[in-house]
């Protein structure tokens, strides 16, 4: 048995999040020994999990003894077994705000998180900005605390750009804006919306492509506009071509731990709008127009790109030599250079 662990226990099937952090930090660190809860975790919820982490997952620690298991989020057993060091990777803290979780939900984040505190010894986040948020709510030493960014996905560094899969939404090159997120209040895709509905009667031949799953939203009380296409999730091998042929895309979250989309706009070359929020600002440079969160807001910076081809193919440069910073192999020093010291 190999002696660095990785638990996998979470759904993969659309390398978002949590799923697309695991595949990466697999694909760098070949060493890790991947290992899973076979009972369904999306299906069965996070109740499943911890009883399997404090029963099946530690009789394996303690029997087999690894060195180090990675937990790609906060839910750690509530045990230590002092032979083996935990590490764990927390991505955001956006279930402190109460976005749209129950209390009954809260507490259960809340309780996990500081049983995680307590017992790892090593906490890896996606960037120095969650790092700062532990460090002041927690009181964590920052010496607890690195940060090992994201990176581009396979799907990406390996696209197929074929031009036919515009066809399938009914979109041309350039003429659409794109923004991919599930439907839920922190992405603030509802301000989005109202934000291209305030223009479009300006760019009739514009429309509105958002990529992603319907979260706690209902497309008919979003939306009749005919120019905005909500496509759900789709295959990984055309969410590229979307991003290449897009006029700009749009970002207008309240609150992230990273931002993934940004990274994958930059590296393909699509001029970006964002949010103004300081994650934003560490991740995407100068490679981004930023805006405030509201409708008129994102309304404003949108016509600004629109019109201004001399601006968006300047952040099409910036955003170009920015996301070097996350390539594969810069995120590769950083995850080794952890599991080595």
């Amino acid at each position: 048995m190999k002696k660095k662990w990785i638990d996998i226990s979470y759904e993969l099937k659309n390398k978002t999040g949590v799923g697309a952090y695991i595949l990466t930090l697999l694909k760098i660190s070949p060493t890790l020994y991947p290992i899973k809860c076979y009972i369904n975790i999306k299906k069965r919820k996070a109740l499943f999990q911890i009883l399997w982490q404090n029963t099946t997952l530690l009789f394996n620690i303690f029997f087999k003894k690894p060195e180090i298991i990675i937990f790609p989020n906060f839910r750690t057993p509530f045990f230590r077994i002092k032979s083996t060091k935990y590490i764990t990777v927390i991505h955001d803290l956006a279930f402190y705000r109460k976005y749209e979780i129950s209390f009954y939900t809260w507490l259960i984040y809340h309780i996990s998180m500081l049983n995680c505190i307590r017992n790892v010894d090593k906490i890896i986040t996606v960037s120095n900005t969650v790092r700062q948020e532990l460090i002041e709510k927690f009181n964590i030493s920052p010496d607890r605390i690195k940060v090992v960014y994201n990176s581009i996905g396979e799907h990406f560094i390996n696209a197929n750009l074929n031009p036919e899969i515009l066809n399938k939404y009914n979109i041309q090159k350039d003429k659409y804006i794109l923004s991919v997120a599930t439907l839920n209040k922190r992405k603030n895709i509802p301000e989005l919306i109202k934000a291209f509905e305030s223009i479009s009667d300006k760019y009739p031949e514009l429309k509105l492509v958002l990529v992603g799953g319907m979260g706690n939203e209902n497309r008919e009380k979003l939306t009749k506009h005919p120019n905005i296409i909500f496509t759900g999730y789709i295959k990984d091998e055309e969410i590229p071509v979307l991003y290449k042929n897009a006029l700009i895309y749009v970002f207008p979250s309240l609150y992230e731990g990273f931002g993934t989309p940004i990274i994958e706009a930059q590296y393909s070359n699509c001029p970006l709008l964002c949010s103004d929020i300081p994650v934003f600002r560490e991740v995407a440079g100068k490679g981004a127009e930023f805006c405030k969160t509201d409708y008129q807001s994102i309304a404003e910076k949108m016509e600004y790109l629109i019109n201004n081809p001399t601006r968006r193919n300047e952040l099409i440069n910036f955003g170009d030599n920015n996301v070097k910073r996350f390539s594969i192999e810069n995120v590769a020093k950083q995850l080794l250079g952890i599991l080595e010291s």
